[in-house]
C-alpha cells in the first residue's frame, strides 16, 4: 500500500453515490475491514452507557411528575403516587445488571432486564387507570415514553438480533388493550378515537424501528473514524520512522533537524508542489574544531573489480563496511561515506568527547582486524591502508540533489596523503594525533613517503605507524557499546511491517481503542477533570475534543468547527423525509374520520402533497441508483434526470437547504396536526359544550377530540429523533415553538374543549395532564438529541483529527521522497519502495555506461570556499535537471571538490530500439537549440579530410549504446561553460585571484557493476573498470578541459566530434595507455573532422535531436 495513499473509508460523497442503503454500506465496509467483532463490541459498550443515562431519565420523570401530583393535587392519596415511588426505587436495581458489559451472557442479561422494565414501567402507568377505571376514564401518562425507550434505550435494543421490535409491539398491544377495554365498559361508541389511537402507536412503532437503522450508521460512522485516526497515526509513525532513518542515512541528527525542517517548510510554504525543493539553495554545514579522522582504502581494489563479478562484489563491500559500522558504533565514530573501495569515518561529532583520538584509532584496528578476518573467510587478499589525522572539520551536505553527508578541510587532505603514503595493516597516524592518543599502542616511524610528501611538509607534521594495541589495552570508559549485532540493523529503507502490517495492527488496536471510544455525555463528564490531574498518556483526542467544545449542546469552542460540522453532508435526509411522509399519512389518518369540513381535507392533502414532493426530489439519486453506482461516466442522459439529481445532492450537502426544509416540513406537519382544531368554529364548540353541561351529558366535541390531536403533535415532535442534519440548537428550537404553540392553545383559546378531556390521574386537570404528557416526551427527545449530538461530534472531530494526521503524514511521505530522491537514483529507488529481505543485497551490472569525473582545481576548503563549492555544485545540479529524459544523467555523488556522475544506469533505456542517424540538410534547424543543450549543424562532404572520411561510420553501424557517451559529453561541455561564466564574472574568485576554480574533466565508458551496500546507512555505488579509468583520467587530465580513453574517443569521432591524441598515459593497475582530450575552440565549442575547423559549425547529431526522433517513434 502507498504510503501516501490513505483511504478515506467514510467518504460521505462516494457514500452516497453507491445503491443500497447507507448504513448496510456501511455494514459491509466493517467486514471488509474486519471490524464486525469491534462494533459489536461497541454495541455493548453503548448498551452498558446508556443504561446510566436510561436511570436518570426514568428518575427525572418519576421525580417531576411526582411533585407535580403533590403540588396540583388537593388531600392527595398516597397510593396515588405509590407506583412511581416503586418505579423510582426498583429501576436501578433491575438495570445495575446490564451495566457491565464484560460479564458472560451479556445479550440475555440485557434482554430479561429490558423485558423487566417494560413489565414494570407499564405496569405502572396502568395500575391506576386500572383501579379508577370505573370511577374515572384515565387515559395511559407514559405510553409513548415507554415505547420509544424501548427502542431508543433499553439494553434490547443493543443486542444483535435481539428483535427489541417484539418487546416494543407487546408494549403497545397492552396499551391498546387497555384503551379497547376501557371504551367497551364505558359503552361509548367511539371508534374512530380507537383506531386513531392505535394509528399513533402504530407510527412510534415505525418511527422507533427506523431509528435501528440510524443508530447503526451513526456508530459504524464513528467505528471507521475512529479505525481511520488509528490507522493514521501508525502510518505517520511509520513515515516518520522511514524519515528518522533516511535522515540517518545521510547526515547525523545534529543536522538533520535543520534539513527536516527546511524540507517542512518548503512544503508548507508550497502545498501544490508547483517548485520542486531542488530549486532551493541551503547550505546545510555546520564546523567541528577538535575531532580526529579516519580514511580508509583497499589495497588493490582495481584488480578485484575486474577479476569478480559484480554480485561477489557488492557482497564483500556489504559484509566490510556493515561490521565497519558495528565497529562505529562500538568505537562512537560516525561513518562519513564510501568512496568505492575507501571507507571514512570521524571521532568528535556529532557531540564531542575527548577520547576521540583513541577511539578513531581503535576504529581503525579493528576495521583492519575484520578486513583481515573476510580475506580469510573468502580467500581473497583484502588489506587495508589506513590513515587517522586530528583536527578540525566543516561537516554538511552541499548541492541540490543526491545529497551525502561529508566533511572538508585542510585536516581531511592532510588524512589523505596519510591513507595514499601508509602500508596495509597499519594505520598511519599524524603526531597530532599522537600527542591525543594514551600510551597503549605499539607504534613506530612513519614511512619515506610521507616524508617526503609537500602538504605533510607544509603542514610541519611527523607520521606514525600504529601496528597494534598494548596486550594490556582495555576498551574506555568513554566508550559505549549498545551491544548492537549485524541482525539488529535493519536497512533504512526496509521495514518488517509494511502498510499491510499496518492495517492487521490497526485492526488490533481498535480492539483497545473501542473500550476508549466516548459513548455519552456522562461520560463526558468524567474526562472533564483538571489536567493537571490526568496522566499525560491519557492526554488523546477525546480529551482535546472535550477541550474543544461547551459541555452545553455540545458546542464547539471555534465557530468555524462549528459551523464545518453543521455543513456537514446529511445522507439520512430523504429517510428522514420519509418518515416526515409517514408521520403526515398518520395524521391524516387520525383525523379523516372526524374532519368534515372540505377545506380541512383540502389543506392536509395539499401539505401532505408538498412534503411528499420534498421526499421525492432527496430520494430521486437513490432511486436512480438501484443497480447501479454514479460515476463521471454513469451519469443520467435526460436534461430533466440530471438536475433532480443535483437537486438531491442539494438537498443531502447544503445546510442552507437542508435545514429550512426540515423547519418548513416540522411546521407543516404541526399545522396538519392541529388543523381540526385551529379550523373549529370555537363559538359554536362553546355552545355544544354549554349544552351538553346543562343536560349532565357529556360534552360533546363536534370539531376535534382533544387527545388524539395531543397525539398528532407527539407524532411531529417525535420527528426530531429522525432528522439528524439540522443543528440541535436549531432543533430544540423548533420543538420548543412546537410544544409552546400547543400549550397556548391548550389554555388560551381552547381550554374549555382540553379541559373537559380524559386525564392521566386522579386529581389532576386535564389541561395540565396533556401539558405534562407532551413535556414528558420532549424532554425524553432533549436528552436523546444531545446524546446523539455529543456522539457525532465526537465522530466529527475524530474525522478532523485523522484529516490533520493525513496532512501530516502527506508532508512526511514528501519529506520521505524528497530525500529518497536525493539518496538513491530513481530506478534503485523503486526497488527499495517494496518489501524485501533484510539480508537480500541489491545490485546489477551494466554493460554500456558513460561516467564521469569532474573535478574542482585551486580552491581553499574553508567556509567561504564551501559556500563557492556549495554554489558551483547548485549550479551543475541545475544543469542535471535538463538530462533526465531518454539518456538520464544520474548523480553519483561528489567526493570532496569531485563531481560524479554516469549516463546509461535508466535500465528501461535498454528497451528502446536503436536510432539511424541521418545527416542534416538544412542549416536553418540547426539554429533551433535549447538552452542546456549543444546543437550541431552537418558538413558537406568536401569539407572531410580522408583520415576523418575513413572514421565515419554508416548510420545503422552507430550503436545506440553509444549515445551514452555524447550526452554525457555534451554534459561535461555545458560543465566547462558554467565555470567558465563563474570565472569570467568573478562570482566566487576574484579576477585576479589564484584561485580559479577551474575544472578537470575525465569520461569513460563500458560496463559498470552498481549496488547498494551498508544496512544503517545505505549507499549506492559504481564500480569497474571503467570507473577507475575515469577517475584516473581525472587526475591525470588538464585545466579546463575533457580528458578520454581511446574507445571514449573513437565514438566521439563517430559523432564528428574531433579528440586529440595526447599520449601515453600511465595508469594506476593498468600501466601505460593512449589518451585524448576532446577539441574545444576558445568559445568552447566542440570541434569536427574536418578542413574547416568554423567553431561556430557542430556535430552532425545532439541530444535534442536524439529526444525528438524517440517522440516520433
Amino acid at each position: 500500500m502507498d504510503p501516501d495513499h490513505s483511504e478515506n473509508v467514510v467518504d460521505y460523497r462516494s457514500l452516497g453515490n453507491m445503491p443500497g442503503y447507507e448504513w448496510k454500506l456501511l455494514r459491509y465496509k466493517c467486514r471488509d475491514l474486519r471490524l464486525e467483532g469491534v462494533y459489536h463490541r461497541h454495541l455493548q459498550l453503548v448498551s452498558a452507557a446508556v443504561v446510566t443515562q436510561l436511570i436518570i431519565v426514568i428518575e427525572i420523570l418519576m421525580l417531576i411528575h411526582v411533585i407535580l401530583l403533590f403540588s396540583v393535587v388537593k388531600d392527595i392519596d398516597f397510593l396515588t403516587v405509590l407506583p412511581y415511588f416503586a418505579v423510582m426505587l426498583l429501576t436501578p436495581s433491575i438495570l445495575m445488571p446490564s451495566r457491565e458489559s464484560n460479564v458472560e451472557q451479556y445479550e440475555v442479561i440485557a434482554i430479561l432486564v429490558s423485558c423487566l422494565m417494560a413489565v414494570l414501567l407499564t405496569a405502572m402507568d396502568l395500575i391506576l387507570p386500572i383501579c379508577y377505571f370505573r370511577a374515572f376514564n384515565l387515559i395511559p401518562n407514559f405510553d409513548h415514553v415507554v415505547i420509544v425507550l424501548v427502542y431508543l434505550m433499553f439494553p434490547i435494543a443493543f443486542v444483535e438480533n435481539g428483535r427489541a421490535y417484539l418487546l416494543g409491539l407487546a408494549v403497545s398491544l397492552v396499551y391498546f388493550a387497555y384503551m379497547t377495554f376501557m371504551v367497551n365498559i364505558n359503552t361509548h361508541d367511539e371508534v374512530w378515537e380507537l383506531t386513531a389511537y392505535g394509528a399513533y402507536l402504530f407510527f412510534l412503532n415505525m418511527l422507533s424501528m427506523s431509528l435501528s437503522g440510524f443508530r447503526e450508521y451513526n456508530m459504524r460512522s464513528g467505528i471507521l473514524s475512529r479505525y481511520q485516526l488509528v490507522y493514521q497515526n501508525l502510518v505517520l509513525q511509520m513515515a516518520m520512522k522511514q524519515e528518522k532513518a533516511l535522515m540517518d542515512s545521510i547526515i547525523p541528527a545534529t543536522l538533520a533537524r535543520f534539513l527536516q525542517d527546511t524540507i517542512a517548510s518548503h512544503i508548507e510554504e508550497d502545498p501544490s508542489n508547483l517548485i520542486p525543493f531542488t530549486k532551493t539553495r541551503h547550505l546545510f554545514m555546520e564546523p567541528h574544531p577538535e575531532v580526529s579522522i579516519l580514511e580508509a582504502d583497499m589495497v588493490d581494489f582495481t584488480n578485484l573489480t575486474t577479476t569478480m563479478d559484480v554480485s561477489e562484489l557488492v557482497a564483500i563491500l556489504h559484509e566490510l563496511f556493515v561490521n565497519f559500522d558495528l565497529a562505529a558504533n562500538h568505537n562512537r565514530a560516525t561513518r562519513i561515506k564510501f568512496l568505492g573501495d575507501s571507507y571514512t569515518c570521524v571521532t568528535g561529532i556529532p557531540s564531542y568527547f575527548a577520547t576521540h583520538a583513541n577511539a578513531c584509532v581503535n576504529q581503525a584496528l579493528d576495521m583492519i582486524e575484520i578486513s583481515r578476518e573476510a580475506s580469510q573467510r573468502r580467500n581473497k587478499r583484502i588489506e587495508l591502508r589506513v590513515g587517522v589525522h586530528s583536527g578540525e572539520i566543516l561537516a554538511g551536505i552541499i548541492g541540490l540533489t543526491k545529497w551525502q553527508f561529508d566533511i572538508w578541510s585542510k585536516d581531511v587532505d592532510i588524512t589523505n596523503r596519510l591513507e595514499s603514503s601508509g602500508l596495509p595493516g597499519k594505520v598511519h597516524i599524524s603526531s597530532r594525533t599522537l600527542g591525543l592518543l594514551d600510551n597503549h599502542y605499539v607504534y613506530e616511524e612513519g614511512t619515506e613517503t610521507a616524508k617526503q610528501d609537500p602538504l605533510l611538509q607544509r603542514s610541519n607534521l611527523s607520521t606514525y605507524l600504529i601496528r597494534s594495541r598494548l596486550p594490556n589495552f582495555e576498551d574506555s570508559d568513554d566508550l559505549e557499546d549498545d551491544n548492537i549485532s549485524q541482525n539488529d540493523y535493519n536497512f533504512s529503507f526496509i521495514f518488517t511491517q509494511d502498510y499491510e502490517d499496518i492495517q492487521v495492527k490497526a485492526q488490533r488496536d481498535m480492539i483497545l481503542e473501542v473500550e476508549h471510544m466516548p459513548l455519552n455525555r456522562v461520560q463526558a463528564c468524567k474526562i472533564r477533570r483538571p489536567l493537571h490531574r490526568m496522566a499525560k498518556k491519557d492526554i488523546n483526542e477525546e480529551y482535546r475534543f472535550h477541550l474543544e467544545s461547551y459541555y452545553l449542546f455540545t458546542t464547539f469552542r471555534s465557530w468555524k468547527m462549528e459551523w464545518s460540522f453543521s455543513k456537514m453532508r446529511d445522507l439520512l435526509m430523504k429517510y428522514s423525509l420519509g418518515m416526515m411522509v409517514l408521520a403526515g399519512a398518520t395524521i391524516i389518518a387520525m383525523n379523516l374520520l372526524h374532519t368534515k369540513a372540505a377545506m380541512d381535507y383540502t389543506m392536509l392533502f395539499g401539505l401532505f402533497l408538498l412534503i411528499l414532493l420534498a421526499l421525492l426530489l432527496a430520494s430521486y439519486k437513490k432511486l436512480w441508483l438501484r443497480g447501479r453506482r454514479l460515476t463521471p461516466m454513469t451519469q443520467p442522459s435526460t436534461f430533466l434526470s440530471r438536475w433532480l439529481i443535483k437537486i438531491s445532492n442539494l438537498i443531502e450537502m447544503s445546510v442552507f437547504v437542508r435545514v429550512p426544509l426540515g423547519i418548513v416540513v416540522l411546521f407543516m406537519l404541526y399545522i396538519m396536526s392541529s388543523a381540526s382544531v385551529l379550523s373549529c368554529d370555537i363559538a359554536r364548540l362553546e355552545l355544544q359544550i354549554i349544552d351538553s353541561e346543562l343536560h349532565n351529558l357529556k360534552p360533546q366535541m363536534i370539531c376535534f377530540m382533544p387527545w388524539p390531536v395531543t397525539y398528532a403533535v407527539i407524532i411531529v415532535l417525535s420527528l426530531m429523533l429522525v432528522i439528524i442534519g439540522i443543528p440541535l440548537i436549531i432543533k430544540l428550537t423548533v420543538g420548543l415553538a412546537i410544544v409552546g404553540c400547543h400549550m397556548i392553545t391548550v389554555y388560551a383559546y381552547y381550554g374549555f374543549a382540553f379541559e373537559r378531556s380524559e386525564t392521566t390521574n386522579v386529581g389532576m386537570t386535564s389541561s395540565l395532564a396533556h401539558s405534562w404528557y407532551l413535556i414528558a416526551f420532549f424532554i425524553m427527545v432533549v436528552v436523546r438529541e444531545g446524546n446523539l449530538n455529543y456522539i457525532l461530534k465526537a465522530s466529527y472531530f475524530m474525522s478532523l483529527c485523522f484529516e490533520k494526521k493525513h496532512k501530516q503524514t502527506k508532508v512526511k511521505t514528501r519529506t520521505i521522497k524528497i530525500i529518497m530522491a536525493n539518496i538513491l537514483p530513481t530506478h534503485v529507488a523503486e526497488v527499495f519502495k517494496v518489501r524485501r529481505r533484510s539480508d537480500q543485497l541489491y545490485y546489477e551490472n551494466f554493460s554500456h555506461v558513460a561516467v564521469m569525473f569532474a573535478t574542482i582545481e585551486n580552491y581553499e576548503a574553508d567556509h567561504s570556499g564551501l559556500r563557492a563549492l556549495h554554489e558551483m555544485i547548485c549550479y551543475f545540479d541545475e544543469l542535471l535537471l535538463n538530462y533526465q529524459t531518454w539518456y538520464k544523467i544520474e548523480k553519483i555523488k561528489v567526493m570532496g571538490w569531485t563531481y560524479l556522475a554516469a549516463c546509461g544506469l535508466d535500465v528501461d533505456h535498454y528497451t528502446d530500439l536503436a536510432v539511424s542517424v541521418p545527416i542534416s540538410a538544412n542549416p536553418e534547424a540547426d539554429k533551433v537549440q535549447k538552452s542546456t543543450s549543444v546543437r550541431f549543424a552537418p558538413m558537406d562532404d568536401d569539407d572531410y579530410d580522408t583520415k576523418s572520411r575513413e572514421r565515419l561510420p554508416s548510420q545503422a553501424t552507430i550503436n545506440e549504446t553509444d549515445n551514452t557517451v555524447l550526452v554525457m559529453t555534451e554534459f561535461a561541455l555545458n560543465l566547462l561553460r558554467i565555470m567558465r561564466d563563474i570565472q569570467s564574472k568573478g562570482i566566487f574568485f576574484e579576477k585576479d585571484s589564484k584561485l580559479t576554480g577551474s575544472l578537470k574533466i575525465g569520461i569513460a565508458h563500458g560496463p559498470v557493476m552498481a549496488g547498494v551496500v551498508g544496512l544503517s546507512k545505505p549507499h549506492y555505488d559504481i564500480w569497474g573498470h571503467t570507473v577507475n579509468m575515469a577517475s584516473r583520467m581525472t587526475s591525470t587530465g588538464v585545466l579546463d578541459g575533457i580528458h578520454v580513453t581511446d574507445s571514449t574517443s573513437n565514438i566521439l569521432q563517430d559523432f564528428n566530434i574531433r579528440c586529440t591524441f595526447r599520449g601515453m598515459t600511465f595508469v594506476k593497475g593498468v600501466g601505460q595507455v593512449p589518451t585524448y582530450l576532446v577539441d574545444l575552440d576558445e568559445n568552447l565549442h566542440f570541434q569536427h573532422i574536418s578542413r574547416n575547423n568554423d567553431s561556430h559549425m557542430g556535430s552532425i547529431v545532439s541530444v535534442q535531436w536524439l529526444d525528438e526522433k524517440r517522440a516520433e517513434k
